[in-house]
């Protein structure tokens, strides 16, 4: 049986940002089945007050002269393959990457010493590891440090782009803190327009890449999707791969949710949850009224200004909108104006509650995902398993899961638009309005939604073929 070591700064129940930790909990619940699996997270000091551990090693972290780290190895008690690369200076923080919105100005030393401990710590402690799955730029370096300074472990690396937008990107001057020679301070390694990308050293010296979805995997070899890196990623192309997040269905089912005001199996259910959420967020009761919902960062990339600019191209048509979801002021400060514009239609709440969001999609007819890109999409697939059909762009991960309605062949179980135009956006919102309608046709994409099966069983056999992939290319 192979041995995989998931390297990942988030991985829940221990500590969550955003969907990489749904990502790396699913990999580290489901894999086993498949390989002798282990996780090493960061040793973060809410992990460390809250959960038993022993210290199984320490070691010196060399970077040069001037910067030799030190790094305990710990092993949680109640799980044993979980490990937490210990060091205080680092990682005993209140946060993970940032406060107030504000990253932690040495990010750059904090990674690159996680990176390269975990790959000292496996040394040290004779830990023998297959593939280092990688994940996000904050553990981009592994590949590199590997291929330079680990090459006895003969190990495979793969690494994960969760969303390419993010790339670690630091200043020249902070170079020499990575215990890199120079020749990798160039176009073809790690410079980036003069900074530092720490990205590119995942990307250039992995032996297989990964996104968390077939489309989002040919769109960043596009100028429209590749920020700047898609002529990097064209040189990969053959060793680039999708695979689609997956969903856990004993986390996300209203079959035993006991954060909807209703558990349901069918759609006469759902409506009792809509009911109720129109009365909790200050709506007209009505069961005949078209209910949008959104759930998520109020953002540029999710297409927040596309709804704000597709309800006013509709605000004669009779409809409901709830919005939940925290991001930029202005955009918040833009939806709430909507709200009080039109209070009979809209109603909103900043910020983010993990109750509110389960009554929202259990609640909404339609959950709006117009993203601009979509690595992959959570939220679409959570609607669709509460029977909530989507209305989404073409793109990324929602192009891969949501198959359009084609009403006269009585198939498909979303409403998609091309182009991130609000014009689009707000056709979409029109037909699906006109679909609420006919109650037998949305009984049949409530039952066609329900049962489509996007739980990780598929994706868990694709990775665990990834990884001989990458094995076979050492």
């Amino acid at each position: 049986m192979r041995s995989i070591a998931i390297v990942s700064c988030e991985c829940v129940p221990f500590v969550k940002v955003g969907g990489l930790a749904d990502v790396a909990g699913a990999l580290l619940k489901k894999l086993p089945k498949y390989a002798d699996t282990k996780i090493f997270l960061p040793g973060l000091k809410h992990i460390c007050d809250k959960y038993q551990y022993d210290v199984v090693g320490e070691c010196d972290v060399f970077f040069s002269k001037d910067r030799v780290e030190k790094a305990q190895l710990l092993k949680l008690k109640d799980y044993q393959n979980v490990y937490l690369i210990g060091n205080e200076m680092y990682f005993s923080r209140n946060q993970l990457y940032g406060e107030g919105g504000v990253d932690y100005p040495d990010n750059l030393l904090r990674f690159s010493f996680f990176s390269k401990a975990v790959l000292e710590c496996c040394k040290t402690a004779k830990i023998k590891i297959d593939v280092f799955h990688c994940n996000d730029w904050q553990t981009a370096l592994l590949p590199l440090y590997r291929k330079l300074y680990y090459r006895d472990l003969n190990a495979a690396t793969v690494f994960t782009i969760h969303n390419l937008a993010y790339q670690g990107i630091f200043p020249p001057e902070q170079f020499p803190f990575l215990g890199l020679p120079d020749e990798f301070f160039t176009m073809n390694e790690l410079e980036f327009y003069g900074n530092i990308n720490v990205m590119k050293a995942g990307i250039v010296h992995s032996e297989m890449i990964n996104t968390v979805s077939p489309t989002y995997a040919k769109e960043i070899l596009t100028p429209e999707f590749g920020c700047k890196l898609e002529g990097l990623l064209k040189t990969r192309e053959k060793d680039i791969t999708g695979i689609l997040n997956g969903i856990d269905y004993l986390e996300w089912n209203p079959f035993f949710d006991k954060a909807i005001f209703k558990k349901y199996r069918t759609r006469k259910g759902k409506l009792q949850n809509k009911i109720m959420l129109q009365d909790k967020f200050g709506l007209q009761v009505a069961k005949e009224i078209p209910l949008f919902g959104f759930v998520g960062r109020l953002v540029e990339q999710k297409g927040i200004d596309l709804i704000i600019g597709a309800i006013e191209n509709i605000k004669g048509f009779d409809f409901q909108f709830i919005c939940l979801g925290t991001g930029e002021t202005a955009y918040e400060n833009a939806i709430m104006y909507m709200a009080k514009k039109y209070p009979e239609k809209i109603a909103v709440k900043i910020g983010f509650d993990d109750t509110v969001a389960r009554q929202i999609y259990a609640g909404s007819d339609f959950f709006l995902m117009p993203s601009r890109f979509e690595p992959c999409g959570l939220g679409q697939l959570i609607s669709l398993k509460y029977g909530t059909i989507p209305v989404v762009r073409k793109t990324g991960g929602l192009a891969d899961t949501v198959e359009p309605i084609d009403k006269s062949r009585q198939s498909g179980w979303g409403l998609v638009f091309i182009n991130p135009d609000p014009l689009e956006l707000a056709d979409a919102m029109k037909n699906a309005i006109t679909l609420y309608s006919d109650n037998s046709f949305m009984e049949n994409c409530f039952q066609r939604a329900i049962s489509l099966d996007f739980s990780w069983n598929n994706s868990i056999v694709q990775y665990v073929s990834l990884y001989e992939k990458a094995i076979g290319k050492l």
